[in-house]
């Protein structure tokens, strides 16, 4: 799990085969993913890149920490 900065509200976690992005307080999730599988791992980074919800820092490390969990799983 990994809190985007500047403030840990939103959340990047693996639970079981997923990937989650979502609000810390309220558990709103922007994107739910297999990280397994490239193009929903593709896909997820389009949600991300036009989501309204996150900064431009939190985007950065959103997709950062994407990347790293797909990286994982197809070591």
């Amino acid at each position: 799990m990994a809190q985007l900065p500047p403030d840990g509200e939103w959340l990047i976690q693996q639970i079981g085969d997923l990937v989650i992005l979502f609000h810390r307080y309220t558990e709103e999730e922007i994107v739910r993913f297999n990280p397994d599988d490239a193009n929903a791992s593709a896909q997820a980074q389009q949600v991300i890149a036009l989501d309204e919800r996150l900064s431009v820092e939190q985007k950065s490390m959103a997709h950062f920490w994407s990347g790293y969990f797909y990286g994982c799983a197809n070591l």
